[in-house]
């Protein structure tokens, strides 16, 4: 069962109920993290389903209205309602079992930039911590724009728990988190470079 009290202590006073928890065994921070995975996986498959289904009732009504073949090609697709609706349970199951596995290697990302800026508590304590700062997205994260919220709050709970966790100033736990989303951004931005040059490299040899 979720700890009601415990969602509300990460949300409403993050520091003093992450400096309870630093005794809590990882196997407790798991099962915390998958209860809120799996309320978070129900919630946005009602969400996920309901736009989906709006949406493609609506291209097909924007389709039907484009004429004689536009009303051919409408009927035709109605009946795959079914398949976008199976794609989106799909993608949720995916987002399920990924995130069920994932948490412990993003723990250890996480872990690898807070030794460089001074943890000083073992790889447990950051995937515990990575489990317990999910705790807002879970939430939140099932609402269209309002997740942003949610994983803006995951990145400051974040800090507060590896500064507590790991016995690291608020500084130290800031750069551990903030360092390797600048490097990714950066590394995203190249790549794009990147793939953008290509693409014109490509453009230009045919014409």
């Amino acid at each position: 069962m979720l700890d009601i009290n415990k969602v509300k202590g990460f949300l409403m006073a993050p520091t003093e109920t992450f400096r309870a928890s630093k005794g809590d065994s990882l196997g407790a921070a798991f099962r915390f993290y998958t209860v809120l995975l799996i309320i978070w996986t129900i919630l946005a498959g009602i969400v996920w389903v309901t736009m989906s289904v709006w949406a493609f009732q609506d291209a097909l009504a924007r389709i039907a209205n484009m004429g004689f073949f536009g009303d051919m090609l409408a009927k035709a697709l109605a009946d795959s309602l079914g398949f976008v609706v199976a794609l989106n349970i799909f993608a949720l199951y995916a987002f399920f079992l990924i995130s069920l596995v994932g948490v412990f290697f993003v723990g250890f990302f996480w872990h690898v930039f807070a030794l460089l800026f001074g943890a000083k508590r073992e790889l447990r304590q950051t995937i515990k911590t990575t489990m317990y700062a999910s705790t807002p997205f879970f939430l939140l994260g099932w609402i269209p724009y309002i997740a942003v919220i949610g994983w803006l709050w995951y990145l400051v709970l974040l800090v507060l728990g590896l500064s507590e966790m790991q016995e690291m100033s608020t500084g130290e736990a800031a750069l551990a988190v903030v360092v390797p989303i600048i490097l990714v951004l950066i590394g995203a931005l190249l790549w794009g470079a990147v793939i953008a040059m290509l693409m014109a490299g490509i453009v230009g040899i045919w014409t």
